[in-house]
């Protein structure tokens, strides 16, 4: 009864610790001793606890993988792209080409782990592997935690961001829990049949290794990031943008600033002492567009004005012009071709530098289209393809395309 006691006790402890990680998002000296010694506690007790504890602790943890594993799965590209911030920030530019296949490896195994856990398959073995990766990404989160070489380590994808410190609080949680089951990994049952076993093993590794192969050549089938499908850009019911001009007196020099609307135009005294100065405007909206510069050839940020357009703004996103393939690029001057016959409106949005972009609309010569600037890290969260397609309308994302599933032309020119 005792053991059943103290085993409840410790579960209940590791639950709430892992909610509390909501609440401290920093440093936190407290909750870490906190978070050490319910380590430091099952680490001593674990061969005492409760059969029933263990089973739901396996279960957690399986839960917890299989949850990590599919939400950066289904985004192996996005998983890619933080394996690299980490190579640039630790000064391992030459792993970055690495870092694909590294991602879909590393997605996999997490999600067999849980995967395997949950079904008690080789239980014993994937005990061992957990705390050795466990291990791994607790020392690599506490130097996150430490230094910030990235913002957020991507643990759950785009699914969940949180911050360095509870990505490592979150470590401390599942270790207390991955030592649970490598203390007593030997008092879970195995399976009489090594066929099944091995079945169940090569079946869902490959079948998640499968998962991540359509994801990375089609458009992630659940998408997290904010130009997803359906989503706003621009508030539904904008408030109006505010006006100010700047008026001098022709006589004192004084500045005085007045709200379009007060400004007092009809009188023909203030409008013969005064003159216009200067003109500024506030868009309260800003802070509720979910929109990323977009730069002109005038150096003007364009974003709100290319994506508010009433009817379909047909974006071509290309964040390497030089992994641009001859079909994706044979498609992009058709569209373009046919689009300008029928008035439709077509921009392309590029990182490159202009000499790089204008080569490329010059060797597949490419009708003039507008070309506006943005930073790589937007234009690879906006879609997971290089080049891809977006369609936006009034404000609103209403199609995105893979450049292996580019539309039909005459479809779109039908609509």
């Amino acid at each position: 009864m005792k053991n059943k006691i103290i085993s409840w006790i410790f579960l209940s402890i590791t639950l709430l610790g892992a909610y509390a990680i909501s609440i401290f998002d920093g440093y936190n000296l407290f909750f870490l001793l906190f978070l050490i010694l319910n380590t430091g506690f099952i680490g001593y007790f674990a061969p005492k606890i409760d059969k029933t504890v263990l089973s739901v602790s396996r279960i957690l943890v399986g839960v917890l993988f299989v949850y990590s594993g599919i939400v950066k799965g289904v985004d192996p590209l996005g998983t890619q792209f933080k394996i690299e911030d980490y190579f640039y920030a630790y000064g391992m530019d030459w792993a970055a080409p690495y870092a694909l296949i590294l991602s879909v490896l590393l997605n996999a195994v997490e999600f067999s782990m849980g995967a395997l856990l949950l079904l008690r398959v080789k239980t014993k073995y994937i005990s061992v592997l957990s705390l050795i990766m466990m291990l791994l990404f607790t020392i690599t989160t506490l130097y996150d935690a430490l230094y910030s070489p990235v913002p957020d380590c991507g643990c759950f994808g785009d699914a969940l961001i949180i911050s360095n410190w509870q990505t490592f609080y979150k470590n401390l949680i599942i270790n207390a829990l991955v030592i649970l089951l490598f203390v007593r990994r030997k008092d879970f049952s195995v399976y009489k049949s090594k066929v099944l076993e091995y079945s169940a093993l090569l079946g869902i590794v490959f079948g998640f290794i499968f998962f991540e192969s359509y994801n990375i050549n089609n458009l992630p089938m659940i998408d997290f990031r904010s130009w997803k499908v359906d989503s706003r850009l621009l508030p539904a019911n904008p408030e109006p943008i505010k006006y100010y001009l700047t008026y001098k007196n022709k006589k004192s020099g004084d500045t005085k600033e007045y709200i379009s609307k007060e400004l007092p135009w009809q009188d023909s005294v203030f409008m013969a002492d005064w003159k216009w100065l200067s003109s500024r405007e506030i868009d309260p909206n800003i802070s509720d567009m979910n929109t990323f510069p977009m730069i002109g050839e005038d150096g003007a940020d364009h974003s709100k004005e290319i994506v508010s357009y009433e009817g379909n703004t047909y974006i071509f996103i290309i964040y390497n012009v030089e992994k641009v393939e001859d079909k994706p690029a044979k498609y992009i001057k058709s569209f373009i071709d046919n689009a300008m016959q029928v008035g439709h409106r077509v921009v392309m949005l590029n990182s490159d530098l202009p000499v790089d972009y204008q080569s490329f609309i010059k060797e597949n010569n490419i009708a003039d289209i507008k070309v506006y600037n943005s930073d790589d890290t937007a234009l690879k969260a906006a879609i997971r393809s290089n080049p891809g397609l977006i369609v936006v309308r009034d404000g609103e994302v209403v199609a995105k395309y893979h450049h292996n599933n580019f539309p039909d032309i005459s479809k779109l020119k039908n609509k």
